[in-house]
């Protein structure tokens, strides 16, 4: 991916690519494990970046490519 996660998909990622699922808890909140992460929209880039999948309509796991994503190193 060229351009660098923001901090709330990157919360969500290190948790997906450990294989957790992420659920949409009420309204537009998104939850991992009973915790907050981020929006649906967070989601909806993610999804459109090709690192998570949408599970039927309100969950997601990740991708292949979600699955081997890392956090690069902070400059």
């Amino acid at each position: 991916m060229a351009k660098k996660l923001s901090k709330p998909q990157r919360a969500v990622m290190i948790w997906l690519s450990r294989g957790w699922k992420a659920y949409v808890a009420y309204g537009n909140r998104v939850e991992v494990n009973g915790k907050p992460v981020c929006t649906a929209e967070t989601m909806a880039v993610l999804e459109k970046a090709g690192l998570v999948q949408r599970e039927g309509v309100a969950a997601w796991s990740a991708t292949e490519a979600g699955r081997e994503w890392r956090d690069p190193p902070a400059e």
